[in-house]
């Protein structure tokens, strides 16, 4: 019976990694349709240095791209693309191929955790293999059909690679602690992953180091790290950030930037803090408070970008908060018990929520709960299972139901909807034709209405080398937080206030959907519409 049962497990979690890698990687270059500016930027910042070496503000090989003026395109997934860029060429797909790959990795790697049995449950009968079979089944579910993480794995910010970089961290730091004998590689494995997650998202610069010295600590105490390991595993960690704090240190104490043919230290145009001060500390931390608390219930929505949350489902599925508080309470019961794996996601989740209450707030800086809030609900599955299978058994069933759902208005027309000013579809189609439409004697006027940073939309599709574009490119202002381009290399982004004075002899013009019908003597003009988008011409 427990053999018959074993196998309906192994099909289900076969079934599970496959479909979770399908959602991942299915029409990842048309869903969602359009380009987000940030994506836009890492594209031509990786695409630049496959051709010229250098990214669009000069720099040659940056350890951390200045990207807006005020970093914000975290270099791990600047080189991803790269490399994607030179084996399949740029599109959009390749753009997007890291984050939805590493998307469809993630839950098997998850499931490894259950690798890593705590030693006093570690016994090999035959019912304990099938609990910790199940336990692998609910983690690959719960990451496959999660709504936050199947939409953070089909377009390309950059925080969206450090969910699986924190999961193998964490999964190889777990495994070196349950090892009796040479633990050493594969703490420095663990090491090296941890030390990647800066290089994913800022954030990790401050969550990551805590959360390692509070772990190292306790692994030691429980015996199940040596002081030598720790610092061997310490050094390689330090060694491996090294080169960013390099990149901290010379924009913090306003040093000049370091240039080398192999590598650069860009000093940032612009500084930016997500940390407020003063008076406005207090009122930020009451307001964090209360984000955390939605974010720990029914999932929070208000003012997130709709890149990253459809409205409805939230981060985990509303009503899956119980099964977080539950695994959270059991983990907690874990970590008196001196259950490592319990250990390692409570500090995690303690230091992420610490450094939540003094920063403002979004979803992207709260990515390093993803994994947590997935292995509490795991936990909790587990625990109601081994109770009573039938309600495990019937959550896994509603979950379904509602990932179902999810999936519906996802890929249907619901998100595409939603995310429109998000992904402004059509736009790089538009400049296409425009660029194509007006040749080497006209330029082109772009409008602003419904796109954010169109510069660098246009710039992705043209393919414009960099040092063109540094010549050319006028900003806005060249020492905010943002730069935003208003014209660069025969583009100009921004409407007149008069239309009438557009002379369509000497432009092409792009307009938004809205504003087609209040063109001037719009009868009597070419119109060639894509998405949201339409280019003007005679």
């Amino acid at each position: 019976m427990i053999i018959k049962e074993k196998n309906r497990t192994v099909l289900l979690l076969f079934l599970c990694l496959l479909g979770g890698a399908f959602l991942r990687l299915f029409l990842l270059g048309r869903i969602p349709y359009g380009l987000n500016h940030d994506e836009a930027s890492i594209g031509y910042d990786a695409w630049a240095l496959a051709h010229y070496g250098i990214d669009r503000n000069g720099y040659p090989w940056p350890i951390y791209p200045i990207t807006w003026g005020s970093g914000g395109g975290s270099p791990l997934m600047v080189y991803l693309v790269l490399l994607t860029t030179r084996l399949f060429g740029k599109s959009v797909a390749s753009l997007r191929f890291f984050p939805a790959f590493l998307g469809a990795l993630t839950p098997p790697v998850l499931a490894l955790l259950t690798l890593v049995e705590p030693a006093e449950s570690g016994d090999k009968t035959d019912k304990k293999a099938s609990s910790r079979l199940i336990f692998a089944f609910f983690l690959a579910f719960l990451c496959a059909v999660n709504p936050w993480h199947l939409i953070l794995s089909r377009w390309a910010l950059d925080a969206n690679t450090l969910p699986f970089f924190l999961t193998a961290a964490l999964v190889s730091y777990l495994y070196a602690a349950t090892r009796t004998a040479h633990r050493l590689p594969w703490y420095l494995l663990s090491a090296f992953l941890f030390a990647l997650c800066p290089y994913a998202y800022g954030s990790a610069t401050v969550v990551i180091p805590l959360a390692l010295v509070l772990l190292g600590i306790h692994t030691c105490r429980i015996g199940r790290m040596t002081p030598r390991e720790l610092l061997l595993s310490a050094l390689l960690f330090l060694l491996i950030l090294t080169p960013l704090l390099a990149v901290f240190a010379v924009n913090a104490l306003h040093l000049p930037a370091i240039i080398t043919p192999w590598f650069s230290v860009p000093r940032f145009t612009a500084s930016r803090s997500v940390f407020p001060h003063g008076s406005g500390l207090a009122a930020q931390i009451k307001d964090n408070i209360r984000y955390l608390f939605l974010f720990f219930t029914i999932g929070s929505e208000r003012d997130e970008i709709i890149c990253n949350v459809l409205p409805g489902y939230a981060q985990m599925y509303r009503f899956t908060f119980p099964l977080t508080w539950i695994g959270l309470l059991l983990s907690l019961g874990g970590l008196v018990k001196k259950d490592l794996r319990d250990a390692a996601f409570v500090l995690l989740t303690a230091v992420t929520v610490l450094f939540s209450l003094f920063i403002e707030l979004d979803i992207n800086r709260m990515t390093m709960l993803l994994i947590p809030f997935l292995y509490f609900q795991s936990r909790a599955l587990r625990f109601l299972y081994e109770k009573k299978a039938v309600i495990a058994a019937a959550c896994c069933a509603v979950i379904l139901c509602a990932a179902a759902l999810f999936i519906r208005d996802y890929f249907g027309t619901r998100y595409a909807d939603l995310s429109r000013s998000c992904f402004m579809p059509g736009y790089l189609e538009a400049v296409r034709d425009a660029k194509t439409l007006a040749g080497e004697d006209r330029s082109i006027l772009s409008t602003r209405e419904q796109l954010s940073a169109p510069f660098m939309l246009a710039l992705y599709e043209t393919e414009l080398p960099p040092d063109a574009f540094l010549e050319s490119v006028v900003w806005r202002d060249e020492k905010e937080e943002f730069r935003i381009a208003i014209s660069f290399a025969g583009f100009t982004f921004g409407l007149p206030q008069d239309l009438s004075s557009i002379d369509l002899s000497r432009v092409v013009v792009i307009l938004h959907e809205s504003e087609v019908t209040d063109f001037p003597d719009i009868e009597n003009c070419q119109v060639d519409s894509f998405g949201d988008f339409a280019v003007i011409s005679r």
